[in-house]
C-alpha cells in the first residue's frame, strides 16, 4: 500500500506497535511489539501506533523463554484485551488527510 509508510512512524524505541504480512497484496498479517529500538525494521514493517500503558506486561513477555535459534516464545502469551486511545499519532501532528493521500506532518 502506498501510504503505509510515514517518516515519523518508526521503531525507535521500547514498545512501537508495528505490522508484517505475508506478502505483497496479501493484507493477512500479524503484529509485534518492539523491545527496544529497531532501525532496520523502518521502511519494511509498518507501524500503527505505541504503547501507552502495560509496560509490566511488556517486560514480561520480554523474559520469556524462546525456542532455539529463533525469537519465538516456548509458550506464546495470549493477549486477551487492549485498549485502543483516541489517536496517539494526532499528538505529533501526523494526520491522513484522505484515502487518496499519504500521511502528511503539520506544524
Amino acid at each position: 500500500f502506498q501510504d503505509e509508510f510515514h517518516p515519523n512512524n518508526i521503531h525507535d524505541k521500547r514498545g512501537v506497535l508495528s505490522m508484517t504480512n505475508k506478502g505483497p497484496n496479501t493484507n493477512a498479517a500479524q503484529f509485534f511489539v518492539t523491545y527496544e529500538r529497531q532501525p532496520h525494521l523502518n521502511n519494511v514493517y509498518t507501524v500503527f501506533g505505541r504503547l501507552l500503558e502495560g509496560w509490566e506486561v511488556l517486560d514480561k513477555m520480554e523474559k520469556m523463554p524462546v525456542k532455539s535459534q529463533t525469537t519465538k516464545p516456548v509458550d506464546p502469551p495470549v493477549i486477551h484485551g487492549v485498549t485502543i486511545h483516541a489517536n496517539p499519532l494526532a499528538d505529533e501532528g501526523i494526520v491522513y488527510p484522505d484515502k487518496n493521500d499519504g500521511p502528511e506532518k503539520y506544524q
